[in-house]
Parts: structure tokens; C-alpha cells; sequence
């Protein structure tokens, strides 16, 4: 995904809307974000730099609600 698909997606939503990242379709927990950081990261192929944004896992908030597992399709 990248930072133009990410907006296109968020967009339409309320901005005081909480982010949270869902992790692991086998055991689904779901987790604050607590930071957003680019790097430039080598393509060990191309051996070119490229700019890639990471979300830093936050804090374990528990079960992934089963209408977020449901939207995900786990």
C-alpha cells in the first residue's frame, strides 16, 4: 500500500477517528500505534534506496472485536 492508497482510504473518515493495527489472523489482536517513521531502505535487487513508512506497534489492547475480524475476512 502507499501513503496515496493509505489517504484514499482514510479521507472520508471523521480525523478524531482512533487508528489501530490488527495483527495475526490466527489469533487476532489488535494494537495502539505509537509512531509513524519513514526509512530509507535498500532494494537488495536494485540496490536503490526507496522511502517506506512504518507504523510502530503500540500497545497489546486486547481480542480483535469480531466485527473488525469480520471486515478483514479472518
Amino acid at each position: 500500500m502507499t501513503v496515496q492508497q493509505l489517504i484514499e482510504e482514510l479521507e472520508h473518515l471523521d480525523p478524531e477517528t482512533e487508528v489501530r493495527f490488527a495483527s495475526q489472523s490466527s489469533w487476532p489482536f489488535e494494537y495502539s500505534i505509537s509512531s509513524v517513521v519513514t526509512a530509507e531502505v535498500e532494494n537488495p535487487r536494485t540496490e536503490e534506496l526507496t522511502e517506506i513508512v512504518y507504523l510502530e506497534e503500540g500497545t497489546q489492547l486486547g481480542y480483535l472485536p469480531s466485527e473488525a475480524k469480520n471486515e478483514l475476512m479472518w
